[in-house]
């Protein structure tokens, strides 16, 4: 998932601009051997984030644990490939860090489609009612809601999942030549949904899911869960993706005014 990034076109035709930006995406895949080490280099990364949220979580069970990890090396990815656009508009230094988007948006997506699968297969073990927050109850030989918050951030989840699954596979170069530079600009503005569909669904795990709960008291489940480590990062980078979205936008708006004007 290469995340699109607008560019000023003032002073270009349309078909001028998206022809220069089609140029500097396709410009970090020169060639398979370059390619090859840029996927090495995300692969380690993306290793060593879901080695560091494990550890993190060591108070959590050994399946929580294991969700945990994948859930918060996917939403760092993810957190990059939105946050270093717009930052690389108010700090020229961090543009050489732009083209490695494509990468980590691809990452992303192979993380997260495990995340979604240890969920399906371990929690709501393909149940689905389960997966929408509902639970069976044999004495009335019928299915309640008991967790309507759940239901809700897991289609969110799913939602952002199939949206990053299908960024991720037109982030190649046949996908971009085959869609044209404006088309394919469009589809990967839902990086964006993508990243606030996640934000949902992480602000509800880390700080209400495991909250004390009437359900939870009527069913004898545990109401004390361990803290999640990472909530107020999560929270940060949350903030921080908007602020520098806000911020790029402001200083694009005010570029374009002195052009303008001069």
């Amino acid at each position: 998932m290469q995340f699109a990034r607008l560019i000023p076109e003032q002073g270009l035709g349309a078909v001028t601009a998206n022809k220069l930006y089609l140029s500097a995406m396709l410009s970090n895949s020169k060639n398979i051997k370059e390619a090859s080490i840029r996927h090495m280099v995300m692969l380690i990364i993306s290793a060593l984030l879901v080695l560091l949220v494990w550890r993190l979580n060591s108070t959590w069970s050994p399946d929580m644990r294991l969700w945990k990890a994948f859930g918060g090396a996917s939403f760092a990815l993810l957190w990059f490939t939105l946050f270093i656009g717009p930052a690389a508009k108010l700090w020229n230094g961090l543009t050489r860090l732009v083209s490695w988007r494509r990468e980590s948006g691809i990452w992303l997506a192979v993380i997260v489609l495990v995340h979604g699968f240890l969920i399906l297969n371990g929690w709501v073990r393909w149940g689905f009612l389960e997966f929408f927050g509902y639970q069976y109850v044999p004495e009335i030989d019928t299915y309640l809601r008991f967790e309507p918050g759940f239901g809700l951030a897991n289609l969110m989840g799913l939602v952002a999942l199939i949206f990053a699954l299908l960024l991720a596979a037109t982030s190649f170069n046949k996908a971009v030549n085959f869609l044209g530079a404006s088309s394919w600009k469009w589809l990967h503005m839902l990086a964006y949904s993508i990243f606030y569909l996640s934000a949902i669904h992480v602000v509800y795990f880390a700080f209400i899911h495991f909250s004390p709960s009437p359900y939870r008291v009527i069913a004898g489940l545990p109401t004390e869960y361990a803290v999640n480590p990472l909530r107020y990062l999560y929270l940060g980078a949350i903030i921080s993706v908007f602020v520098a979205q806000v911020a790029a936008y402001f200083k694009t708006v005010r570029t374009q005014r002195k052009s303008d004007w001069d």
